[in-house]
């Protein structure tokens, strides 16, 4: 073995240019697919910073709509109480905290309300102080807080006196009990975090199985699978669907991996997308290499017909060009950690976790492990064709051509003809595949949302709920703040909502309709709600339909009022007005009369395709909210406004940060961050199969050309025009490129089936894209094939016969 390992590298040492070129073309191909491993062993594959973390998984609520749904408190409780698969079990919600702390301004911290399980279901202790106590998480007894040891450090300058301090957040004085460890908070799965508090579920809530907004996480008892876990918690939710039929009759549970819960379907999708092209980049560059090896071997096939006649087998024929293409590929995948090194800095600079930008993506032992196994097998992929190549010479044809015979047999011209071929069709599925992503992604962002976020800025306050108790709380503060923000200078429309438009408004219920039957149960349709002031439509531009939008002169006491969307209208009332008309929450006789109806709405933040498209608004004054949005259409600059709402808001309550102010065009771009960033990764991967693949085009006819100079300089010398010899070079190579684009296109069909299936939201009108690439694929390697052509037309026929 060590024998084979110094006689390759005295090969690979003679011939200094084609080590390089093998060894950058393999750096970049193991470079690109070690980079896109390392995200998705972020994402996906690395270990939890939590004790045991393959005993954690998240539990969701299924339904006909979606399959990672939140729990009801009620529901949560029942399958705490009832399950036999789980040790612990615990529930989470995201919220606002308000801290105000003397002298400072107020700001919005990252909060999670928890069960008093969480921590010791994580198995995580505190660096400082304690957990929650059971009793902390009652009503009335949960005036604590746990902070993150990034809060600790950052804001209170790691003050090791932080156990016992008062804290003011959301107007109350929260004990500060517990600081966690530096690296608990895990980003892809919590996003950014600053604090935790007890959840202190209210009798009301305990019986309420209508407000799903509880996130599960659970840990497995010793010796149960997931499988097993994901089996007995269907088999509850089938219980409790026959006990309380119409809140729970077509959900179900699903029980998955917690580090498998950081990212939705889509995102796994896209994640798994991405690594699979970067694959067909590999590929190519596998293609391309062994390519060169098949001119090497071509160049040395007397010294292995002399092998071959002293008595050499097949295997130790192959075994020396094995051994260099492998001992390249573990080069390659060296100088590819340098490149993946690079990846990473330019992947994790961008990457967006929740409101923060940056992600660190580690050179573990996984991704170490993937590198290694990548380069083994390209170095083997890579070698395997022209070692069989050089293996089935046959020894007395190769031996009586003597130096001459450099050209290789008709097996040989197959081979390389293959290579090329596959190169051909797999950079066109390559381009196809990015070509779709790119451009519906595209689409998408240039899609008519239905609405203008051009010229509007927007902000959330949080209103604590100790101090906004009441509606009629709520409401005066909403008053008071409209009418400030209306009168900043420059603003000509001022609105406060539940939501924006801009990821969705996720406040939904079942609804029937007054005078049509109710439909089966668990078909009921599912419309999506959100509560806004009267010129919220004015500020977003969504066009109204048909009847008017809310007056400002409504009240609380007077009769339920909503507007509906289009698609609703039609879905209830086709062919006739909706104006008028009736409809209600299922189980809920309390009936709201339409008023209004008003352009359908995208949420552009996000490409999904949403749950449902029917949608709903309901005056705010009827239905106050703690979180609100703010939105302004003004005449000036948005950007400029934050310091005038932030000042609008101190007047009325000092104790209120306005958090993410900017323009809702900002908040759309940052929302589409990940997915501009797979787009760059698909251009760069693209831009790389492309060029592999026309350097491999050109290879191939140079070479052939070459070994033809003889032929050339004889048609010449008989007359044969300049034209001619074009056209014979330029032949093959054409031949080569049609017959690798037909194949291509067999592989871009199937892969524009498996992106409609993973992500409709991006589809659109695939033919054009694949026209396209086609042309530009075919262009690019019409070019690779003119190149070696041309210059064949400049032989000289006297120096060609000559050399003869």
């Amino acid at each position: 073995m060590f024998s084979d390992l110094r006689y390759a590298f005295r090969q690979l040492a003679k011939s200094p240019g084609f080590t390089a070129v093998a060894l950058v073309t393999l750096a970049l191909g193991i470079g690109l697919n070690t980079s896109m491993f390392s995200v998705i062993n972020v994402l996906l594959f690395r270990a939890l910073p939590y004790p045991d973390s393959g005993r954690l998984v998240q539990v969701f609520r299924t339904s006909p709509q979606s399959q990672m749904w939140p729990h009801s408190v009620a529901n949560f409780l029942d399958h705490q109480a009832q399950n036999r698969v789980f040790e612990r079990m615990a529930a989470a919600a995201w919220a606002t905290f308000n801290l105000a702390e003397p002298g400072s301004p107020a700001e919005q911290l990252h909060g999670i309300v928890v069960t008093a399980e969480l921590f010791p279901c994580l198995g995580v202790q505190p660096e400082l102080g304690r957990w929650f106590t059971a009793e902390e998480d009652q009503p009335g007894r949960n005036q604590v807080v746990v902070i993150t040891h990034e809060l600790w450090v950052g804001r209170f300058a790691a003050d090791p006196k932080i156990i016992g301090r008062t804290l003011r957040i959301n107007g109350e004085s929260l004990t500060v009990v517990g600081v966690m460890p530096a690296g608990f908070v895990y980003p892809f799965l919590w996003g950014p975090i600053d604090a935790w508090r007890p959840i202190a579920f209210t009798a009301e809530q305990r019986q309420n199985r209508t407000n799903p907004r509880l996130h599960v996480i659970a840990r497995l008892q010793p010796g149960v699978s997931i499988a097993q876990a994901d089996t007995e918690m269907r088999g509850l939710a089938a219980r409790l669907g026959r006990e309380y039929p119409q809140d729970n009759g077509q959900d179900g549970l699903r029980v998955v991996d917690l580090q498998w819960s950081c990212m939705d379907e889509l995102g796994h999708t896209v994640s798994w997308f991405t690594m699979g092209l970067g694959i067909v980049v590999l590929l190519i560059a596998c293609a391309n290499l062994a390519n060169l090896q098949l001119a090497r071997a071509a160049t040395r096939s007397r010294e292995y017909a002399v092998r071959g006649a002293l008595g050499a087998s097949r295997w130790q024929l192959m075994r020396p060009l094995l051994v260099e293409s492998v001992l390249l590929a573990l080069c390659g995948g060296i100088l590819g950690l340098l490149a993946e090194a690079w990846g990473d800095d330019f992947i994790g600079s961008r990457m967006q976790i929740g409101d923060q930008t940056g992600a660190q993506l580690p050179l573990d032992l996984r991704v170490l492990g993937f590198a290694f196994l990548v380069s083994l097998l390209a170095g083997v992929i890579c070698g395997t064709v022209p070692a069989w190549s050089a293996a089935r010479l046959n020894v007395n044809s190769t031996l009586k051509q003597g130096g001459r015979g450099t050209g290789g047999d008709r097996a040989h011209h197959r081979f390389k003809h293959a290579l090329v071929v596959s190169q051909i069709a797999l950079a066109l599925a390559l381009l196809a595949g990015a070509g779709f992503f790119i451009r519906g992604f595209r689409d998408y962002l240039r899609r008519n949302p239905g609405w203008n976020p051009g010229g509007v800025w927007s902000g959330t306050v949080a209103l604590p709920e100790r101090q906004y108790r009441t509606p009629e709380q709520l409401q005066a503060f909403q008053r008071r703040l409209l009418e400030r923000l209306s009168a900043l200078p420059g603003v000509e429309h001022a609105a406060l909502s539940s939501a924006l438009p801009v990821f969705g408004y996720y406040n939904r219920f079942k609804v029937v309709v007054e005078g049509q039957p109710v439909p089966p149960r668990g078909q009921e349709p599912l419309i999506e709600q959100a509560m806004v002031s009267p010129d919220f439509f004015a500020v977003l531009g969504i066009p109204l339909r048909a009847g008017r939008v809310f007056p400002a002169s409504l009240r609380e006491t007077d009769p339920a009022v909503v507007i509906i969307n289009e698609s609703t209208a039609r879905r209830f009332w086709p062919g006739e007005s909706a104006v008028g008309k009736r409809l209600a929450e299922l189980g809920n006789d309390h009936w709201l009369e339409v008023i209004g109806v008003v352009g359908d709405v995208q949420f552009p933040g996000y490409p999904r395709d949403p749950d449902t498209r029917l949608q709903l608004y309901r005056p705010l004054v009827q239905m106050p909210d703690h979180y609100l949005h703010l939105a302004l259409r003004s005449l000036v600059e948005p950007a400029a406004l934050s310091d005038a709402v932030r000042r609008a808001v101190a007047a009325i309550d000092s104790d209120l940060p306005v958090q993410r102010p900017g323009t809702v065009r900002a908040q759309i771009t940052k929302a589409a961050a990940n997915f501009d960033l797979t787009s760059q990764m698909l251009v760069c991967a693209a831009a790389l199969g492309l060029f592999l693949s026309a350097l491999g085009v050109y290879g191939v006819v140079a070479g052939l050309t070459v070994q033809r100079t003889q032929e050339i300089g004889i048609r010449l010398a008989l007359g044969a025009t300049r034209a001619d010899v074009l056209w014979l070079v330029l032949r093959s190579g054409v031949r080569l490129a049609c017959l690798g684009t037909v194949f291509g296109l067999a592989g871009a069909v199937a892969l524009r089936q498996v992106f409609r299936a993973g992500m409709p939201a991006l589809s659109g009108n695939e033919n054009w894209t694949m026209a396209f690439v086609t042309l530009a694929l075919v262009a690019i390697a019409l070019v690779a094939c003119w190149l070696p052509a041309r210059r064949a037309t400049k032989v000289d026929p006297i120096i060609a016969l000559r050399a003869e």
